[in-house]
Protein backbone atom coordinates (compact mmCIF):
# COMPACT_ATOMS: atom_id res chain seq x y z
CA UNK A 1 0.00 0.00 0.00
CA UNK A 2 1.70 3.48 -1.05
CA UNK A 3 1.21 6.58 0.23
CA UNK A 4 -0.49 9.50 -1.08
CA UNK A 5 2.53 12.37 -1.73
CA UNK A 6 1.65 15.49 0.50
CA UNK A 7 1.31 18.69 -1.28
CA UNK A 8 2.24 21.34 0.49
CA UNK A 9 1.47 24.97 -0.03
CA UNK A 10 4.26 27.54 -1.51
CA UNK A 11 6.20 29.01 0.65
CA UNK A 12 6.63 33.12 0.97
CA UNK A 13 9.99 32.84 -1.12
CA UNK A 14 8.58 30.87 -3.58
CA UNK A 15 5.53 33.25 -4.20
CA UNK A 16 7.97 36.06 -4.11
CA UNK A 17 10.57 34.37 -6.41
CA UNK A 18 7.01 33.81 -8.66
CA UNK A 19 6.15 37.86 -8.64
CA UNK A 20 9.16 39.03 -9.21
CA UNK A 21 9.57 36.61 -12.49
CA UNK A 22 6.24 38.01 -13.55
CA UNK A 23 7.49 42.11 -12.52
CA UNK A 24 10.23 41.23 -15.08
CA UNK A 25 8.75 39.87 -18.13
CA UNK A 26 6.53 42.48 -17.78
CA UNK A 27 9.15 45.19 -17.58
CA UNK A 28 10.50 43.44 -21.04
CA UNK A 29 7.15 43.19 -22.74
CA UNK A 30 6.55 46.93 -21.78
CA UNK A 31 10.16 48.65 -22.52
CA UNK A 32 9.66 52.19 -24.14
CA UNK A 33 6.14 52.05 -23.22
CA UNK A 34 5.44 56.23 -22.38
CA UNK A 35 2.63 55.72 -19.75
CA UNK A 36 2.36 57.67 -16.27
CA UNK A 37 2.82 56.10 -12.92
CA UNK A 38 -0.59 57.14 -11.44
CA UNK A 39 -1.60 55.37 -7.59
CA UNK A 40 -4.99 55.39 -8.64
CA UNK A 41 -4.39 52.22 -10.85
CA UNK A 42 -3.82 50.52 -7.47
CA UNK A 43 -5.32 48.05 -5.64
CA UNK A 44 -6.93 50.71 -2.45
CA UNK A 45 -7.11 46.89 -0.67
CA UNK A 46 -3.66 46.32 -1.79
CA UNK A 47 -2.60 49.66 -0.64
CA UNK A 48 -3.86 49.37 2.64
CA UNK A 49 -2.44 46.01 3.66
CA UNK A 50 0.86 46.91 2.27
CA UNK A 51 0.67 49.98 5.06
CA UNK A 52 -0.38 47.43 7.67
CA UNK A 53 2.31 44.96 6.71
CA UNK A 54 4.93 47.69 7.18
CA UNK A 55 3.80 49.10 10.13
CA UNK A 56 3.26 45.95 11.34
CA UNK A 57 6.85 45.29 11.17
CA UNK A 58 8.08 48.70 12.48
CA UNK A 59 8.70 50.04 9.89
CA UNK A 60 7.19 53.86 7.87
CA UNK A 61 6.54 53.73 4.08
CA UNK A 62 5.69 56.97 1.64
CA UNK A 63 4.21 56.78 -1.30
CA UNK A 64 4.96 59.02 -4.26
CA UNK A 65 6.78 59.49 -7.64
CA UNK A 66 9.66 60.17 -9.16
CA UNK A 67 10.18 64.51 -9.68
CA UNK A 68 9.25 63.45 -13.71
CA UNK A 69 6.42 61.64 -12.65
CA UNK A 70 7.46 58.85 -15.25
CA UNK A 71 7.82 55.86 -12.22
CA UNK A 72 5.66 54.84 -8.92
CA UNK A 73 8.19 55.66 -5.85
CA UNK A 74 8.00 53.80 -2.57
CA UNK A 75 10.23 54.94 0.58
CA UNK A 76 10.57 52.47 3.07
CA UNK A 77 12.35 53.86 6.84
CA UNK A 78 12.88 51.42 9.65
CA UNK A 79 14.53 48.20 7.67
CA UNK A 80 17.67 49.23 8.06
CA UNK A 81 18.69 52.40 6.04
CA UNK A 82 15.80 54.29 4.73
CA UNK A 83 15.65 53.37 0.92
CA UNK A 84 13.24 53.52 -2.11
CA UNK A 85 11.54 51.37 -4.61
CA UNK A 86 10.75 52.26 -7.85
CA UNK A 87 7.97 50.83 -9.97
CA UNK A 88 7.62 51.72 -13.56
CA UNK A 89 4.07 52.53 -14.91
CA UNK A 90 4.35 49.56 -17.50
CA UNK A 91 4.57 47.19 -14.18
CA UNK A 92 1.72 45.53 -12.64
CA UNK A 93 1.93 47.72 -9.56
CA UNK A 94 -0.73 45.69 -7.96
CA UNK A 95 1.58 42.58 -8.37
CA UNK A 96 4.84 44.93 -6.68
CA UNK A 97 1.87 45.84 -4.03
CA UNK A 98 1.31 42.17 -3.48
CA UNK A 99 5.17 41.39 -2.81
CA UNK A 100 5.72 43.95 -0.77
CA UNK A 101 2.85 42.35 1.56
CA UNK A 102 4.40 39.28 1.37
CA UNK A 103 8.19 40.59 2.18
CA UNK A 104 6.95 42.53 5.23
CA UNK A 105 3.99 40.06 6.56
CA UNK A 106 4.33 38.79 10.13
Amino acid sequence: MGTKPQHTAPSSNEIRAGISKQQRDERRRNRHNDSTADWADASRDKLANAIVALCGAGCAVQFGYTKDGSAFVVRIVGDGEPYNEYVRPSEDINLYLDALILDFAK
